[in-house]
């Protein structure tokens, strides 16, 4: 079974049990407490994006970012709102709506006030732009049927190159990335399930001495590298680490581990990768201390309830959205 029908699998049979939609009696505790490993040293607050559930109910959340407004953005799972807008002491700004039923990806693009978001949803299929204030721009066409494999289309991720070329990545359907130009006409698509075992994230690498696009196997706990125009360049294999999406920042790179041993249990923890891809901190599980196989990795049962994305300030504070995490809104881990 995939990670993706796993996850769906785990959804359907807690919605008929009653099950992840509130905490369980034994559901960890998440008050402060220090977590990482070296430099990378943080105190987490499970309170920082706490609401009212009676004014802003919620399922879960998925992706974080931060935008040139100073806000965090977030896509959330709920029958009001797809899209949370805090600022950075937790404090809710905005909220917005689309009638998205599954607010995935969420990504930014851009400088200043001309700054735009792509969020996108992978029950619908559908891949929109959004402005600043949270209005749509424009949507992306659905790839063409025959693309797809067989498979229904449900895009988890996009990324956009510095030519305007927006990547999508449907992860959770053909495994395979469509890339479109700028005026969003599709041009080309690579990848598949002869690649992929969920290609839940990606993005665009300028560490490199050319751009390339790193892109996730979540199911196969690696990443790979692609170059734009669709070749396969390497694999960096991480065992034991379910990689959501990699969020790069200066030399890092950071990541959501999603689960580590079971997708039937809370499980979870962040992940901190320094230039050479080591993993130099694992907050909310036990240090790394080999760095071929991260299957004896241990969480904390304390953290985490499936940690989904990560997203960073300018003080390198580290936000956390959650997937299926009964009902929690994002936490904060503040460096220290």
């Amino acid at each position: 079974m995939t990670p993706a029908s796993s996850r769906r699998t785990f959804i359907k049979q807690s919605a008929t049990l009653g099950m992840g939609l509130v905490l369980p009696l034994n559901a960890p505790s998440m008050s402060k407490t220090l977590v990482g490993h070296g430099t990378f040293i943080y105190q987490a607050d499970a309170k920082w994006g706490s609401l009212d559930p009676q004014k802003h109910p919620l399922q879960h959340c998925h992706e974080m970012v931060l935008d040139s407004r100073g806000r965090l953005v977030c896509s959330s799972v709920s029958n009001q709102h797809d899209v949370l807008v805090y600022n950075k002491d937790g404090k809710l700004l905005k909220a917005w709506a689309h009638e998205l039923p599954e607010p995935h990806g969420l990504s930014k693009v851009g400088e200043g006030e001309d700054q735009t978001f792509w969020i996108t949803d992978c029950t619908e299929g559908r891949v929109i732009n959004l402005d600043l204030d949270g209005r749509i721009i424009r949507e992306l066409d659905a790839p063409p049927t025959e693309l797809l494999d067989g498979k229904p289309y449900k895009p988890t991720e996009t990324t956009v190159a510095g030519n305007g070329d927006i990547y999508v990545t449907d992860g959770y359907g053909s495994n395979k990335i469509f890339r479109y130009d700028s005026k969003g006409r599709l041009q080309h698509n690579f990848g598949g399930s002869e690649f992929f075992d969920c290609s839940h994230g990606i993005v665009l690498d300028e560490r490199t001495a050319q751009p390339t696009l790193l892109i996730t196997s979540r199911g196969a706990n690696e990443f790979q590298r692609w170059s734009l125009d669709g070749k396969q360049l390497e694999v960096h294999r991480l065992p034991g680490l379910s990689i959501c999406r990699p969020v790069i920042d200066g030399e890092e790179t950071y990541f959501a581990v999603i689960v580590t041993k079971s997708w039937w249990a809370y499980d979870g923890m962040v992940a901190v990768l320094d230039r050479n891809m080591k993993v130099v901190s694992l907050p909310g599980g036990s240090a790394p201390l080999d760095q071929s196989d991260f299957t004896g990795v241990k969480y904390d049962n304390r953290t985490f309830l499936n940690p989904h994305d990560v997203c960073l300030d300018e003080d390198k504070n580290l936000y956390v959205p959650q997937w299926y995490s009964g009902r929690t809104y994002p936490l904060r881990l503040r460096r220290v």
